[in-house]
């Protein structure tokens, strides 16, 4: 059966000087030999390197923040912010910094094995992993607003949100690491692993399919979700306006801020996502002959603008109440060790020190 490789699973690139296509390109890629012009791979990592360097210890902070805290990893939700920031950093920390490399090498290889297939399995993974996670959020959200009008009770409450944040790794291991790892032999034969290319082969009859089911439909709920979930405030008569009168109710406020979080989540990684869902959707059309091909800026672009919510997500969480209670205190455990309780610089500063030294009659020689 021919195959054909998406450029989705693998960053690549194709000749862009010769009216090439991306299905001229793939057919007699192993032919054709680029390199990149010095200004090309300043212009790469000028894409690439802000993101990794803000997004890795960004999600990284998050993470720690959730787990040195019981009250919050013991909660549902934030147990699933947790599951979707650890998923984000690994994806930041380990495929982008490959994804640059292939760039700029023109999508050779050079990694090893082990490395390709954890590169398949999270590049493939990543717009309905993401997706789905904040699709779980949203409905974790609207089952706490049920439990809070006594439409359901805590326990079926937590069992239901528990299950939904398991639901997305389950896919994952079933999904992403079950399938690569049964076309792995297939790659290993033709020789797009080892040390040539590390490409996840996909078959024209499952193109359309693929791009539906890894990126239309996630998408498409991530959409839908949220909207269900605001008709429902409105039916229930908790509307957004209502609800955030309770001002002085702490659990009202929290459930508030973490729902207005999670909208504001949904609606960043569907307008990030969405362009390049509509490239590569365009690109499937292209390797058909059904539509003209993107040319690679156009796709370096919109995968560039993809990799934003890896970078703006982790800082979205700050609205909810109990993230900026545990910064205020972190906040306070700073300042108090900086000054001291009358406001002035503690031992440890410069001005306390000269203070002292002036005091003492003592001079300091450098």
């Amino acid at each position: 059966m021919a195959t054909s490789t998406l450029p989705t699973t693998s960053v690549i690139g194709y000749n862009t000087t010769a009216n090439s296509t991306w299905a001229e390109y793939h057919g007699n890629r192993t032919r054709q030999s680029y390199k990149r012009d010095p200004n090309e791979i300043q212009e790469l990592q000028a894409r690439f390197l802000p993101t990794i360097l803000v997004s890795v210890p960004a999600n990284l902070i998050l993470i720690v923040i959730i787990l040195c805290n019981r009250s919050l990893r013991t909660q549902t939700f934030f147990r699933g912010v947790l599951s979707l920031t650890v998923f984000d950093f690994c994806y930041s920390a380990f495929v982008l910094p490959i994804n640059m490399d292939h760039f700029i090498t023109w999508g050779r290889w050079r990694h090893g094995d082990i490395v390709c297939f954890i590169y398949i399995v999270l590049i493939n993974s990543k717009v309905w992993m993401s997706a789905l996670m904040i699709i779980v959020l949203s409905v974790e959200r609207l089952l706490t607003k049920l439990r809070s009008v006594a439409v359901i009770g805590e326990k079926m409450r937590t069992n239901v949100s528990r299950v939904l944040i398991a639901i997305p790794w389950c896919m994952f291991l079933l999904g992403s690491v079950l399938i690569t790892w049964i076309k792995y032999d297939e790659m290993s034969r033709n020789k797009y692993i080892h040390e040539t290319y590390c490409l996840f082969m996909v078959e024209q009859t499952f193109h359309i399919p693929y791009m539906v089911l890894a990126f239309h439909i996630p998408l498409s709920l991530l959409v839908l979700v949220p909207i269900a979930m605001l008709l429902v405030y409105k039916y229930k008569k908790s509307d957004w306006n209502r609800l955030s009168a309770g001002a002085q109710e702490p659990e009202a406020v929290g459930l508030y801020m973490s729902t207005l979080s999670v909208l504001i989540v949904s609606f960043v990684y569907v307008a990030f996502s969405t362009p390049m869902a509509a490239g590569l959707t365009q690109i499937v059309m292209c390797i058909r002959g059904w539509t003209k091909c993107p040319s690679m800026n156009q796709y370096k672009n919109s995968y560039t603008v993809s990799l934003l919510p890896c970078v703006i997500m982790p800082f979205l969480w700050i609205i909810t109440v109990e993230i900026r209670a545990v910064l205020s205190s972190i906040k306070a455990r700073v300042m108090k060790k900086v000054t001291s309780p009358d406001g002035e610089g503690n031992g440890l500063s410069f001005s306390s020190l000269r203070h002292r030294v002036s005091s003492d009659g003592t001079d300091i020689h450098h």
